[in-house]
């Protein structure tokens, strides 16, 4: 038996196959492990965690499915009409042959309860892709408008933490962290919310983020969680009035201890989870969002 080295491991197009078996009155759900989501209502007081949860969709296509959330950039955008912009990991839309995807959205009822609407996005037009990916990270941004009646709330880019904010909010290894998103598809309910679960800040250090642009959190990961935002507990994060939420980072992928097994008559390899997943630092989706803003302004100009 031979063991290789620990390895990052990013959801690949058409790799690692699984099945999940889920409870919720859901029989089986087929999952590629190689990626990893939406839904318009004003910004109310909300805590941190739900304001997150509301901004948070899930994605999509014939290949696959991943995890994105909504921001509104400071320009570019008419809110009147319900536009924002969708962040998610580029790979949750390059590996997908088709010209849109799927965003999960969820309407609210008279009687509290809410309604799963599934909307096409077109994300590529004459083949050419309508989102903006930043030039190294696994970050794209794309403008979508979200329809009437369903209960999204975009978050304001100012939650997307710089490192100047971790600096000033001392952020240190093991601070707590919550993430959200959809690992193997799964959804918290069939209006299609999405799941939170909680997590620690595993890597040191974390600032600036432009000398450590990827960090890992003690957290496992799977297919359907790529794109998802990851939020730093603070000790006001439970609080309506707390104000807006911090997002550090996106889930990108996961970490994994790869296994060669030899044996008399076979030869395979066997993929470990180590309960660790990669995420990009939210620097870098702003610099993806100011991509895009200068993309719109140079498109005005011609």
């Amino acid at each position: 038996m031979k063991v290789g080295a620990p390895r990052t491991w990013q959801f690949p197009p058409g790799f690692v196959f699984f099945e999940l078996v889920a409870l919720m009155n859901w029989s089986r759900l087929a999952a590629c492990v190689w990626l990893l989501t939406l839904g318009v209502a004003p910004l109310q007081a909300e805590d941190h965690a739900t304001q997150i949860l509301l901004a948070t969709v899930k994605l999509q296509h014939s290949a696959s499915a991943g995890t994105g959330f909504l921001i509104i950039p400071k320009t570019g955008v008419d809110r009147a009409q319900g536009e924002c912009l969708l962040v998610t990991a580029a790979h949750v839309f390059d590996p997908s042959p088709d010209d849109a995807i799927t965003v999960a959205l969820r309407v609210p009822q008279t009687d509290g309860t809410y309604q799963r609407r599934d909307q096409s996005i077109p994300i590529r037009k004459d083949k050419k892709p309508l989102w903006i990916r930043h030039p190294q990270q696994d970050v794209a941004v794309l403008k979508i408008a979200l329809p009437n009646g369903v209960e999204a709330t975009p978050l304001p880019i100012d939650v997307l933490a710089e490192g100047p904010e971790l600096r000033q909010r001392r952020v240190r290894i093991g601070a707590r962290l919550m993430a959200f998103g959809y690992p193997a598809r799964v959804e918290a309910n069939p209006a299609g919310f999405p799941l939170a679960r909680h997590a620690s800040l595993a890597t040191y250090p974390v600032v600036p983020p432009t000398a450590f642009p990827i960090i890992m959190i003690d957290m496992s990961a799977h297919g359907g969680d790529s794109g998802g935002p990851v939020m730093l507990e603070t000790i006001d994060s439970r609080n309506e009035d707390a104000g807006l939420p911090v997002i550090m980072a996106m889930v990108i992928g996961k970490v994994q201890q790869d296994e060669k097994v030899v044996g008399l008559y076979e030869e395979r390899l066997v993929h470990h989870p180590l309960d660790l997943s990669i995420a990009v630092q939210s620097q870098f989706l702003r610099e993806t969002i100011s991509l895009w803003e200068q993309s719109v302004a140079k498109a005005e100009r011609r």
